[in-house]
């Protein structure tokens, strides 16, 4: 009786004290200044790009981990559109490469549900560094290359343990950066006044969904 008993109980899974090392990618949305230029164009498409990135984490027990992870991006931008006197479309694309650390909460191990799967919550400081604009054309707007500035993003995962080894995830995430990452800062006077196609929030931002594999040691 006691090992049926026994063996009814659900396996735990641990990962406290181990390292893991993967890799992700999938497509991500830009909403940057004129980000609604794509939208009035009939472009809207143009907004989602693509991203891959390295990433390598240490669960400190079943509830805390910290990551750190590497990312390449192709982004999608737009000039300023309802200032200019032909209020044409000016699109631009660019390169970035970001860096993050991330403390990690796992929600099935706050519950002490240590199954094969996992949802944890995380939260990031990094840098990201913007480069390689192509030229959009506009009459006066100039975009700035390159370009170093400060992020931080909020973000879930959904695990699944193949294995005791190896892993699938899946990473949905919002990233912050600060005003400058598109190359366009617009100038003091035209935050202050909130001027067309400027609605004056200090922030860049991007919206990514990633597909990942990993191995545990």
């Amino acid at each position: 009786m006691s090992c049926a008993l026994a063996s009814a109980q659900p396996v735990k899974h641990s990962h406290e004290g181990r390292f893991y090392l993967g890799v992700q990618q999938g497509p991500m949305l830009n909403i940057y200044e004129n980000y609604f230029s794509y939208r009035e164009n009939g472009k809207t498409w143009g907004l989602i790009t693509y991203q891959a990135g390295l990433v390598g984490g240490y669960d400190i027990n079943d509830i805390f981990g910290l990551r750190i992870s590497a990312s390449y991006a192709k982004n999608a931008g737009a000039c300023n559109t309802r200032e200019t006197s032909a209020h044409g479309f000016y699109p631009y694309t660019f390169s970035s490469v970001n860096v993050f650390a991330d403390a990690m909460l796992d929600i099935h191990g706050l519950a002490d549900m240590l199954t094969f799967f996992r949802i944890k919550l995380y939260g990031g400081l990094g840098v990201g560094h913007s480069f390689h604009m192509t030229d959009p054309n506009h009459p006066w707007q100039e975009v700035n290359d390159p370009n170093t500035v400060f992020g931080f993003r909020l973000g879930g995962i959904f695990e699944y343990n193949i294995t005791d080894h190896i892993g699938i995830y899946g990473d949905i995430c919002g990233e912050a950066y600060t005003d400058k990452y598109n190359g366009l800062l617009p100038s003091a006077e035209e935050q202050a006044n909130n001027y067309a196609g400027y609605g004056g929030f200090p922030l860049d931002l991007r919206g990514l969904i990633s597909i990942g594999i990993l191995y545990r040691f």
